[in-house]
């Protein structure tokens, strides 16, 4: 069917309310995804945007690798199931269910066909000759999702399609639509507030707030290992208690002062308190999680007074007051009759399954983290991490804000995306150059010197490789090539019948199977790999000259996309859905993780090299802003006129004259001006201004202000980067504002320049 990709998709209303910000995601095809929060949060929006809907303030939709943008919601071959059925009431369920493929003009035999087959899956073939007001809302709901199945939809999206009916019909049609899905092997996007919704019918999980993905990842995942408060809270019933906690060591052991309460002191299992994500937290107030069905009541030594039993059949739930804590403290046990309220009872926690949130951020600082973030430095093209300095690829570094540099920062990773092995493209071979000879391998070549320029490719003193498709080595002699011998290790010829002549394309074209060709090279590792569609006599052992053009050498750095660290792995726990393996990298305190399966064996102890793709990556300054552009990062760089009279210096930039008190460093002429990334200041409109809270800043001088035309923005945190256009730039300028505005619903605007927000240098 289709596979779903979302590329940061905004959507900004008027007054710069941003409904979706930044949402990145790929939905695989035949993939069951939940979008999940609470009202506002943004997720029908996002799928009517997908939808077609609503329109896309900014980012890519792609629906089969096929842009969707600007693609009319009826050519996007998606169904959409809403909330209300929408059913025409004076048509049958038959001529409802008929009546998009009608519009079509879909054959009637096709229509009938199609009809009751989506009627027998769903189980309303009886039905088919009655009209809605003769359905229960469970049957109605059927014939909905029945009208989006005639259609045969790339993708189904299911806006809150449940929310209608009781609460036992509503389970019912969970499991209705789970086998539904199953059925028809079909990408589903569904929508809801119930978590129970969530967790029991999506394979995957993207749950939102305030118009931005939490998380996204399987329901057992979140439940277990949440990256937040937010996420922890939202999931599970009863939802889980947090309590205020204060970390300290007592020796070796890191333990929990609960509720500011001496007596109330918890101690954490040494696998846990390796998980902590820094050591500064010992000694600082935090917030302790832990599930009401991991606490045990009448045992242990902390204290509560149980004020209100619920006995539900099948479990009890205790309501509890703990000292020195406002809120209740909710327990879940199996059945127990004999528990009563109105009495103190000690209680104790399981600290296996004990979560720790960080008291101002809420993000979780205990278990497998939802980002690895390791303290670096970057300081031009050199990465330092712990004891290790590593070359960065000039793009990475091109999308990396001032503030990135020669500071201490943080760069982040998920753990899912770190890779055990170094990815490779085609026929990817190392090679030296020196002077004009290339070595690979043990073989040297003599390169013409118009070619050697494609060699260099203006890398120097770093580990070169080239790529090249198997298609285009040839066998066939070429000057404009680069030609190395080689011994042939194996050949595939696949065996095809001859079709006969009159056999349809789709044969002829089977039997034009490639022929693939090992050919190994002196001193290498890998071979090379050469596919052709022409016979070739050639033999297993065989020594010949194979020819690589220039044109399609691909010249890469080694280890290229990625970041090549070496740790050490130091221990595991195991999930349900996957083992968290921990490792530590020389140099640097603390422990980080990634993601293997359940059945892979781990050598605790052993020294690995892990690759962090760069486009996976994500860099922080020490406020928790993103610092990594999503656009390309340019010099603010332009050029200024300054003249001086009556002890004022005036400097004509960008079609505006900024004034400020003369400065003897800078004489009458022409200047380079580079303004600086985090001095500039929007200054709002009258729309932006109206009902909102917003304010323009003090100006020193009111005229110092510079007109821009917006490109584009990225949102870090709390600022954003704006990327505007300015009069007589060559390129677009980049500024780090606060974070109260959106570019998308004030795309021209001013920014005030202060007297330390640029610098004059000589022009070049």
């Amino acid at each position: 069917m289709a596979d779903v990709t979302l590329r940061h998709v905004y959507k900004v209303y008027d007054g710069g309310v941003r409904a979706v910000n930044d949402f990145d995601l790929d939905i695989k095809d035949k993939e069951f995804v939940v979008f999940v929060g609470p009202s506002g949060c943004g997720k029908s929006t996002t799928l009517r945007m997908i939808a077609g809907l609503e329109e896309i303030t900014a980012g890519q939709l792609y629906i089969d690798g096929e842009l969707m943008n600007d693609v009319e919601p009826k050519n996007r071959d998606i169904a959409m199931v809403f909330q209300s059925y929408a059913l025409y009431p004076h048509m049958t369920v038959y001529a409802n269910m008929a009546f998009g493929l009608k519009l079509r003009h879909t054959p009637k035999d096709e229509i009938d066909r199609r009809v009751k087959e989506a009627a027998e899956i769903l189980e309303i073939s009886e039905l088919l000759s009655r009209k809605p007001k003769a359905l229960s809302g469970g049957q109605r709901q059927r014939v909905a999702l029945g009208r989006t199945i005639v259609r045969q939809p790339k993708v189904f999206l299911l806006d809150e399609p449940l929310s209608n009916l009781d609460a036992k019909l509503r389970v019912s049609m969970r499991s209705e639509i789970t086998k539904l899905h199953e059925r028809l092997g079909t990408t589903f996007i569904y929508v809801t507030h119930d978590q129970t919704e969530a967790m029991t019918m999506g394979n995957r999980i993207v749950v939102m707030k305030d118009g931005f993905i939490q998380q996204a990842d399987t329901p057992i995942t979140l439940f277990e290992d949440p990256c937040n408060l937010f996420v922890a809270t939202f999931l599970g019933s009863p939802q889980m208690n947090i309590v205020d906690a204060e970390l300290f060591m007592d020796g070796k052991t890191l333990k929990a002062k609960l509720n500011d309460h001496d007596d109330m002191i918890v101690s954490f299992p040494d696998i846990k308190a390796k998980q902590l994500a820094s050591k500064d937290y010992i000694g600082k107030k935090v917030l302790l999680g832990i599930r009401p069905e991991h606490v045990k009541p009448g045992v242990g030594h902390l204290k509560a007074y149980i004020d209100v039993v619920e006995h539900l059949g099948d479990e009890s739930i205790l309501y509890t007051k703990m000292e020195n804590r406002k809120d209740q403290f909710i327990i879940k046990i199996p059945f127990n009759s004999k528990i009563r309220a109105n009495v103190e009872t000690n209680v104790d926690f399981d600290m296996e399954h004990v979560y720790l949130f960080d008291a101002e951020t809420h993000k979780a600082i205990m278990g497998i983290p939802h980002e690895d973030a390791m303290p670096v430095r970057i300081n031009g093209n050199v990465l330092s991490l712990g004891d290790q300095d590593m070359v960065l690829e000039d793009e990475f570094v091109s999308h990396l804000l001032d503030s990135a540099f020669n500071n201490d920062v943080t760069l982040a990773i998920k753990p899912d995306y770190i890779l055990l092995e170094k990815p490779m493209k085609e026929n990817e071979t190392p090679f030296a150059l020196k002077g004009n000879k290339l070595s690979v391998g043990k073989e040297e070549i003599e390169i013409d010197s118009k070619y050697l320029p494609h060699f260099a490719n203006g890398l120097e003193n770093v580990p070169l490789c080239f790529a090249i498709r198997p298609d285009a080595i040839s066998l066939n002699e070429n000057p404009e090539a680069l030609k190395l011998k080689v011994k042939v290790e194996d050949i595939d010829r696949p065996v095809v019948e001859q079709p006969a002549e009159e056999a349809p394309v789709e044969a002829q074209s089977k039997a034009q199977a490639p022929v693939t060709i090992k050919f190994s090279v002196k001193g290498l590792e890998r071979p090379l790999v050469m596919k052709t569609l022409e016979q070739v006599a050639l033999e297993v052992g065989q020594e010949v000259d194979i020819y690589l053009p220039y044109e399609y050498l691909e010249i890469v750095r080694d280890g290229h996309d990625v970041i090549k660290v070496s740790a050490k792995y130091e221990f595991v726990e195991q999930k349900t859905d996957y083992q968290a393996v921990y490792f530590s990298i020389k140099g640097i305190d603390g422990y980080f993780a990634l993601k293997r399966p359940n059945d892979e064996e781990i050598d605790l102890g052993k020294k690995v090299d892990l690759y962090l793709p760069y486009a996976k990556l994500k860099v922080y300054d020490l406020d928790n802003n993103k610092i990594n552009s999503r656009e390309t990062v340019f010099e603010n760089r332009g050029e200024a006129v300054v003249t001086r009279s009556n002890g004022l210096m005036h400097i004509k930039v960008g079609g505006a004259t900024l004034t400020y008190p003369e400065n003897p460093d800078y004489p009458d002429g022409k200047y380079d001006i580079v303004f600086k990334q985090d001095k500039l200041v929007p200054i709002f409109n009258r729309k932006m201004l109206k009902n909102s809270d917003r304010e323009n800043p003090e100006m020193s001088n009111p005229k110092n202000k510079i007109k821009v035309y917006a490109y584009d923005e990225d949102v870090l945190g709390d600022k954003i980067a704006v990327y505007v256009q300015v009069n007589d730039f060559e390129k677009y300028a980049t500024f780090v504002v606060k974070n109260n505005y959106s570019v998308y619903k004030m795309p021209k605007f001013e920014l005030y320049v202060p007297e330390d927000g640029f610098i004059l240098m000589p022009k070049k």
